[in-house]
């Protein structure tokens, strides 16, 4: 587990381009793949995580998170675990390739183990990959956001660059991640935008990325659009 002042933020610069970037999401959003076992509804809920084929189908997958409203998402998986989005991406060669594994996990409140078994599984797992840059999306709008957060924290300082697509920017802010994006629009539940709306999922994470390439200041929530 990452063990330093909150005045201190992990910061990994990226001088390469997009085009030759593996892509990884990690999602605290309760997503979870065909023949996988949701995850616990009821609180204090579970400290176990999903690895999510890169090559599956966003269409196929079911989520199980009991703090927010997920009933646009559980039509389109997309606007909280944008996958087909980075598939179209690496099709188009925006990007060099989506990573084989990606990361999903639900609600719970046993953070102390969060933070020391999970996170530190996730990060090693994303460190020792083919994983460049990382994109992180939270569920509910205040614990799972400062979750995740941290866990941008943990990965950051295995010296992979990540961003946070934060719903609510203050909780994001309160844990300091590397860098942070919102767009007017964003609400939790819909961090990608409306079902169905591909154009707007590329446009968020298309900003995103190029957040990569530009010199944000650590620690703050910046908003793109």
């Amino acid at each position: 587990m990452l063990n330093i002042s909150r005045r201190c933020i992990p910061f990994t610069p990226y001088d390469k381009d997009l085009a030759s970037a593996t892509v990884t999401l990690v999602c605290a959003t309760g997503v979870y793949a065909p023949g996988q076992a949701a995850f616990a509804t009821e609180d204090p809920g579970d400290i176990d995580y999903r690895v999510i084929a890169g090559d599956a189908n966003v269409a196929d997958f079911k989520i199980a998170h009991h703090h927010y409203d997920h009933t646009e998402a559980d039509g389109d998986p997309n606007i909280v675990f944008p996958l087909a989005t980075l598939q179209e991406l690496a099709a188009k060669g925006v990007i060099g390739a989506v990573n084989d594994k990606h990361y999903s996990y639900g609600f719970t409140t046993r953070l102390k183990e969060l933070y020391e078994k999970t996170f530190p599984e996730i990060a090693d797992n994303v460190e020792k990959s083919k994983t460049k840059l990382v994109i992180l999306m939270a569920g509910c709008p205040e614990t799972c956001h400062r979750s995740i957060s941290n866990l941008a924290r943990e990965i950051e300082s295995r010296g992979v660059p990540t961003i946070v697509i934060s719903a609510n920017p203050a909780a994001s802010e309160s844990t300091r991640p590397p860098r942070g994006m919102t767009w007017e629009g964003c609400a939790v539940g819909h961090l990608a935008g409306a079902a169905g709306d591909r154009a707007h999922h590329e446009k968020v994470v298309l900003a995103a990325l190029n957040m990569f390439l530009e010199n944000t200041p650590p620690g703050k929530v910046i908003s793109k659009f």
